[in-house]
């Protein structure tokens, strides 16, 4: 009943089926001059429904000044399954799903390696500046263990593994070189995949901002000068407390204190939330709790601010390129799901974001002269406890119990699997599942092999016992996901556009609605990476010159954003681009 409800709703948004075989090449530049600055605005985690059932709360210079005077897209989605970060941010100005980005997931198993590759960093490079401790009165605290962004944070960030090209990159190639780009973030994958390959600066935040040796091997000094202020210590101890104690949270969002919410660092789960990171001094704890609060976002608009400042952006007649990322908002959903008073009072200093940031470019670059486009890359889970209670059926699945049954399962099947004569690394020994890296299951082949089998046969066995398991909507093997005729099901195309040959796993799992791979004693908090409505509806919001304002019906993705920039920015859209530019964005 969950799989045929969840189908009814793909096919109601109108999205899906129809973006297939509609692939333009290039945006419509029209006859307007190039805006000077073009700047995308991400806010991680974000969903779509916050901006509507919570717009009587902001003000009207913020996202109402976007929803009346900008171009509001109300039914976005993204059409791919896979949503989380990496992929999000690989799709926005790539204007494409993940089977041309490669960006499967924010890491991936490597049977190669044996191990986890991370979307957008590797041990080639280093970081910039090289780690070197902050002192302090009490203890010393190396910055690249402030904040553990990175699957592997000593995987220096770079953009080598994102395959398919931005709207930076095309600018960069348009411009020979002069326009300038830059990419701002306090996640590293979030400052780097949306600016491709060559921008003047990709800068992400571990206790100060830093970047790799893959773009630069010194800050540049106003960078630098911005590290040495107190701009990311001045909220030490100073509580985050409620924006609006004027209203009442619990109407708008939900109790303060509910079953299922987390806690970092001292923060605790109701307001006041502390800011020392549950120390007696400044630390890495700290800088935690800053990233964890509304605070991060503040920080790193301060930051924009300067980047905008002294590059010199949007100063001249050639365009320029800005992506600014909040991470905040994920980080806090994380913690207090998408209920909570938490991520109700972060959307409303969001909104005080959106509105700074629209003044500071009316009077830096001016009006007319800017574009301003403001999405997400995912939504979010509810937190399962807060689902239930409200009737829903929903739960925490225990992945060690999934996989030991699906293992068991194989060897009821086939026997247990006989080791290769040559058995080498990472073959394990005796077992069908060599890994799992969700939604992914990767099977140990060469076990396979050497028992007489075809992998293909296996995957194929395993997708037909997962989509009899009762916390399962769908299994799809990689044979399933290759095939490329269209099918009748949305979830399948779905994990189609999320497949990458040599990424991918043999097999596709997608839980439940309102499931969560998650322990069922221990686990709190939520996240997000389903096909589910809630993970993929998502904020467009665009104002610029001759956009048509105000609310539109019209179905879109994310990656309609890189049409969007393209068309502001003078220039063609990137070749993989699937999706031009919506029909009633401009005025005619």
């Amino acid at each position: 009943m969950a799989r045929i409800c969840l189908v009814a709703a793909v096919i109601s948004l109108g999205i899906g089926l129809f973006w297939l075989g509609n692939r333009p090449q290039a945006a419509t530049t029209g006859a307007r001059k190039p805006v000077r600055l073009a700047v995308v605005v991400v806010f991680d985690q974000m969903r779509g429904d916050y901006v509507d059932k919570w717009q009587p709360l902001f003000g009207t210079d913020g996202f109402q000044r976007m929803q009346t005077d900008g171009a509001w897209f109300d039914h976005c989605h993204y059409p791919y399954a896979t949503t989380t970060t990496g992929p999000g941010h690989s799709a926005i100005l790539s204007g494409a799903t993940l089977d041309k980005t490669g960006i499967i997931n924010n890491e991936w198993y490597d049977r190669r390696s044996g191990g986890a590759l991370y979307c957008a960093g590797s041990d080639r490079y280093q970081f910039v500046p090289l780690p070197k401790p902050i002192v302090n009165d009490v203890k010393v605290v190396k910055p690249e263990d402030a904040i553990k962004t990175a699957a592997k944070p000593k995987s220096a960030g770079n953009p080598e593994r994102m395959l398919a090209e931005t709207v930076a990159d095309v600018l960069k190639r348009e411009t020979k070189g002069k326009g300038k780009v830059f990419g701002l973030s306090l996640k590293d994958r979030s400052a780097i995949l949306p600016t491709g390959k060559r921008p003047d600066g990709a800068f992400w935040f571990t206790g100060q901002f830093v970047t790799s040796t893959y773009y630069t091997d010194v800050l540049p000094k106003w960078v630098d000068r911005f590290n040495q202020s107190d701009a990311a210590s001045k909220w030490y101890k100073k509580d985050w407390s409620l924006l609006r104690p004027d209203i009442s949270y619990a109407s708008f969002s939900g109790p303060d204190n509910v079953k299922g919410e987390s806690s970092i660092n001292g923060q605790g789960i109701t307001f006041p939330h502390p800011m020392t990171g549950g120390k007696p001094a400044l630390g890495k704890e700290y800088y935690e709790s800053l990233a964890n609060s509304p605070y991060g976002n503040e920080l790193l608009l301060e930051f924009a601010k300067s980047c905008i400042e002294n590059e010199k952006l949007g100063q001249d007649d050639i365009p320029d390129l800005l992506v600014v990322s909040f991470s905040s908002n994920d980080l806090i959903g994380h913690t207090f799901g998408p209920d909570s008073q938490e991520v109700l009072d972060a959307t409303l200093r969001s909104d005080l974001i959106v509105a700074d940031l629209l003044n500071y470019l009316d009077n830096k670059v001016g009006a007319g002269r800017y574009s301003l486009s403001i999405t997400a890359d995912h939504g979010v889970c509810p937190l399962p406890e807060v689902s239930a209670k409200q009737g829903k059926d929903a739960k925490r699945i225990s992945v060690t119990t999934l996989i030991k049954a699906a293992e068991q399962h194989l060897r009821d099947t086939y026997g247990k699997p006989d080791a290769p004569a040559e058995a080498a690394k990472p073959t394990k020994a005796g077992m069908w599942l060599e890994s799992a890296s969700f939604p992914w299951l990767y099977l140990n082949e060469r076990n396979a092999v050497a028992k007489g089998v075809k992998p293909a046969d296996v995957a194929e066995t395993l997708a037909v016992w997962l989509r009899k398991q009762p916390d399962i909507v769908a299994a799809y093997s990689t044979n399933q996901l290759q095939d490329r005729l269209i099918s009748d099901d949305p979830i399948c195309e779905m994990a189609k556009r999320s497949y990458f040959p040599g990424r991918s796993g043999d097999i596709y799992v997608v839980m439940k609605p309102y499931y969560l791979i998650s322990d069922p004693v221990k686990g709190a908090g939520t996240t997000h990476g389903s096909p589910h409505d809630y993970d993929r509806h998502v904020p467009l919001m665009v104002y610029g010159p001759g956009v048509k304002a105000g609310r539109h019906n019209e179905p879109t993705t994310p990656q309609h954003t890189a049409a969007i920039t393209a068309h502001y920015l003078g220039i063609p859209a990137p070749k993989d681009n699937m999706y031009p530019l919506p029909e009633s964005l401009l005025e005619r």
